[in-house]
């Protein structure tokens, strides 16, 4: 069995030729959904009962929105640069996602306190 361990990529080639890059992308664009589907069930919930619920989750629905769109133009780049291997992180995206976790948080506060 020795002549069937897997050899070392060298640096010209890309580290992973499979799917990961695919993958990242419709993770992105789950992440996107849920970040505006969540707040938008938010704001049907708190319609009655708080404003300032409605506001954040509102928010937080817009920065959904921002992370959905991104992952979507995201993805039109992708096929040319997942191949290469040079596909750069997604800063945007993640500042996003954590800005909408934290509207969420917000709207959840207000919720338990009114």
């Amino acid at each position: 069995m020795r002549g069937l361990a897997p050899r070392a990529a060298t640096p010209s080639e890309p580290s992973d030729p499979g799917l990961a890059g695919e993958r990242t992308m419709l993770a992105w664009a789950r992440m996107g959904l849920t970040l505006l589907g969540v707040p938008s069930a938010l704001v049907a919930y708190s319609a009655g009962r708080s404003t300032l619920a409605v506001g954040a989750a509102a928010v937080a629905m817009v920065l959904g929105l921002g992370v959905l769109v991104g992952s979507v133009r995201r993805q039109r780049v992708a096929p040319g640069v997942i191949p290469a291997g040079s596909l750069v992180p997604a800063v945007r995206l993640i500042l996003l996602t954590g800005a909408c976790v934290l509207m969420l948080n917000v709207t959840g506060g207000i919720l338990v306190l009114t």
